[in-house]
């Protein structure tokens, strides 16, 4: 009988603490002093948490590569200390699955292959693409059902029997800061300008682009030629010798992926004029110290810095302070290309699903501009190429000015401007009006005051 009792007794005790909740110390650290508390927590049992695999493949032989990287994890990080991502009825974890291609594109597509054929992913985002081709990652993609958000460099993404791929940071739509600056050169009287790109696919893909801004922007700007240079030159002497020889008052540096030792050669040849740097904010502060200031003064370029644009959003901020809190020093050169985990974040929050197909379904049909790190972006229509889905991403972004060794931002480029300028660059407009009278025309963020307008294109009562 008494054992009985003690068994009666245990079992109400168990009873009281599954009914009432458990108390559990926790212990906290401010400032260097710790102390104890005691938290009560429900009992009730919790779903176990679902894994969310995204995957990404990056060149991490490169700043960019390893900032892009560091983005990634952080947002993976942030999500799961949060107690995981809340989708319909689910919770997940972010599972951020990335592999190293040290930006060889024969490296790139094994490690797709291995992400899609043995990890099991179904969302690739981030980076140049895992090969750099949309033709050929969709090998592995297109028939697995796998959507990626990656960049386009050679202009093949907007065919319309790819069905998964999409480009947040697309080419297409990303020169309107070109043609701003073109203008800005045209305007402070310059008379010719020589461009200098990799003799490499991307070079010459962005060369062509370039080319288009200059001659609808800057009719008055004679252009002279491009130099084209190896991947591996170390040695850039003998290419700054040869701008030198074309004399030009503006030499085009955008997008070359050239270090610091190429505007130092030009210095040192004796170069006098005003040079287009390239994206890397990295390469600034060496070229200072070889150069000085007086040197870059008056160069323009973009800033990619969040820090440096007025009326951030509170959750920007807060990214940034995350950032910083991770990893210490403030680094922006990550940030445009954080771009495709936006996009697809709004994706899966909108829809509260992570289906493949509805997922699919959402992006072709993009409803809204989204908050980036950059401003605010969204998803374009290709109709020159026969592609109506919404596939081809624009970002908001600022030219910036060198003003005494440090870069200044001057102007808001908004997406409508890079959207715009791509349209009449490429002498699209009969197509995209015929498209918009179709299918209705885009609206963009309020408040937003673009350069670029639909009357610039002979279209009335559109802006």
């Amino acid at each position: 009988m008494k054992k009985f009792i003690i068994i009666l007794v245990a079992v109400a005790v168990i009873g009281a603490l599954i009914f009432s909740g458990c108390t559990k110390a926790t212990t906290t650290t401010t400032q260097g002093q710790t102390s104890t508390t005691t938290k009560t927590t429900s009992t009730t049992l919790e779903a176990p948490h679902k894994v969310l695999k995204i995957g990404s493949v990056i060149g991490l032989n490169s700043p960019a590569g390893i900032e892009t990287k560091k983005w990634l994890d952080l947002f993976a990080k942030l999500i799961n200390e949060q107690g995981g991502w809340k989708i319909g009825a689910d919770t997940y974890d972010v599972d951020m699955i990335i592999y190293d291609s040290q930006s060889d594109p024969s490296k790139g597509k094994s490690y797709l292959e291995k992400l899609v054929l043995q990890d099991g992913v179904k969302f690739i985002i981030g980076g140049l693409g895992p090969t750099g081709n949309p033709a050929t990652d969709a090998e592995v993609t297109e028939p697995n059902k796998v959507i990626v958000l990656g960049l386009d460099l050679v202009g093949n993404s907007a065919d319309p029997n790819l069905q998964y791929y999409y480009t947040p940071d697309g080419m297409f739509f990303c020169s309107g800061y070109v043609y701003v600056i073109c203008n800005d050169m045209q305007a402070k009287g310059m008379k010719t300008y020589a461009s200098l790109k990799s003799d490499d696919m991307g070079g010459h893909f962005m060369d062509g682009v370039i080319n288009k801004a200059w001659a609808v922007a800057a009719p008055n700007v004679q252009y002279t030629e491009t130099v084209f240079y190896a991947a591996d030159t170390s040695d850039f002497g003998p290419v700054a010798t040869k701008l030198m020889s074309l004399d030009p008052d503006v030499i085009d540096c955008t997008y070359t992926g050239a270090g610091a030792a190429l505007y130092n050669a030009l210095y040192d040849a004796g170069y006098k004029g005003i040079i287009l740097p390239s994206l890397d904010p990295t390469i600034f502060e060496p070229i200072r110290t070889h150069c000085g200031n007086a040197f870059m003064e008056g160069w323009e370029t973009i800033t990619t810095d969040p820090k440096d644009y007025p009326n951030q959003p509170q959750e920007i901020l807060d990214l940034i302070d995350a950032y910083i809190a991770e990893y210490g020093e403030w680094q922006s050169l990550g940030c445009t290309w954080s771009a495709p985990w936006f996009f697809l974040k709004d994706a899966i929050d909108n829809t509260q699903s992570v289906d493949v197909e509805v997922i699919k379904a959402y992006l072709d049909n993009a409803p809204h501009p989204i908050v980036l790190m950059s401003g605010s972006g969204q998803f374009f229509a290709r109709p020159e190429a026969g592609n109506y889905r919404t596939i081809s991403g624009s970002a908001t972004i600022y030219t910036a000015i060198m003003r005494d060794g440090k870069l200044v931002p001057d102007k808001l480029v908004t997406s409508k401007d890079n959207y715009l300028s791509a349209i009449m660059g490429a002498d699209l407009v009969e197509v995209y009006k015929a498209y918009w009278e179709e299918y209705g025309y885009p609206t963009f963020p309020a408040g937003e005051i673009s350069i670029f307008k639909f009357s610039d294109l002979g279209i009335i009562g559109q802006d």
